[in-house]
């Protein structure tokens, strides 16, 4: 099939594009999700805004204790650059992971985010490191918003654009992992996905733990900070490992779809969890963040 009849238009500024925005209108950053629902007419639109000539959406800069990517940074920058590996592995790991070679080429992490899929790798590990958005629109300005409040319904406003993405930069000696279930096919769109870090001190004991889940509910969640507290001060086991992903499986509302049942989601929810902590207790420690 082909789209329907729309509107085409193609902003050079960040100034123009802000300026133009009516409501109804919808962003073209990377099109991996909308030009599909576009060619088989699940979506219909008036208007498509085309984002990719505005300059410096696409600047990427990783320094001491940030990353700063563009909101049309490519999956393919965040999986291959050195830079961004040595300041958030997880995240790079994570991009590394997005569907196939064509889709890393031309999805953007802004876009990831906008879209606001549930299973989404991106905005995943995004929760998990706190990161946040800044976005701007000609009502309102620049305004700063955690990512995790972007990815509820309704977080990002008429009119508002991302243009930046601001990633905090793992801590020395951080350890992290990251795993997820994939259905088949090209597109190996993820059923459940977990990410995590850990932080340990004198004698091994654990000193921080953070750990985000996606697929499993109707947003991404992280493991609560209150919860996280109560599990610091012990060497990582297979039974601390176990406790961690019992509470993060306990937080999950799954649904069942015709991919897999809501029980199952549940379950691999617990079952990578476990992995991930275990990797990321393994790189915790001097070296922890290769």
């Amino acid at each position: 099939m082909k789209p329907a009849p729309f509107e085409y238009v193609r902003p050079e500024s960040l100034d123009e594009l802000v300026g133009m925005l009516t409501a109804g209108d919808v962003l073209l950053a990377g099109g991996q999700s909308l030009l599909p629902a576009l060619s088989e007419r699940r979506r219909r639109l008036r208007r498509l805004v085309d984002v990719n000539a505005v300059p410096g959406l696409e600047r990427c800069e990783a320094g001491p204790g940030l990353l700063r990517a563009g909101a049309l940074t490519r999956h393919r920058d965040l999986a291959g650059r050195a830079d961004v590996r040595a300041a958030v592995p997880v995240l790079a790991e994570a991009a590394r992971h997005v569907g196939h070679e064509a889709v890393r080429v031309r999805g953007t992490l802004g876009g990831s985010i906008a879209n606001a899929d549930p299973a989404a790798e991106l905005p995943g590990v995004c929760v998990l490191l706190d990161a946040v958005a800044r976005v701007r629109s000609a009502a309102a300005g620049e305004r700063a918003v955690p990512v995790a409040d972007l990815l509820r319904p309704g977080g990002l406003a008429e009119g508002e654009v991302i243009t930046v993405v601001e990633v905090p930069a793992l801590r020395p000696g951080e350890g992290w992992g990251f795993a997820e279930l994939s259905r088949p096919g090209a597109y190996a769109f993820p059923l459940v996905t977990v990410s995590a870090t850990v932080m340990r001190g004198s004698g091994g004991v654990v000193t921080g733990v953070r750990a985000a889940v996606t697929g499993a509910a109707g947003a991404p969640y992280a493991l609560p900070g209150e919860e996280a507290a109560g599990l610091l001060g012990a060497v990582p086991s297979a039974a601390w490992a176990g406790a961690v992903a019992g509470r993060l499986a306990a937080a999950a509302r799954p649904v069942s779809d015709h991919y897999a049942s809501a029980g199952y989601r549940r379950r691999m929810v617990a079952h990578l969890a476990r992995r991930v902590l275990a990797d990321a207790a393994g790189r915790a420690g001097a070296g922890g963040t290769p």
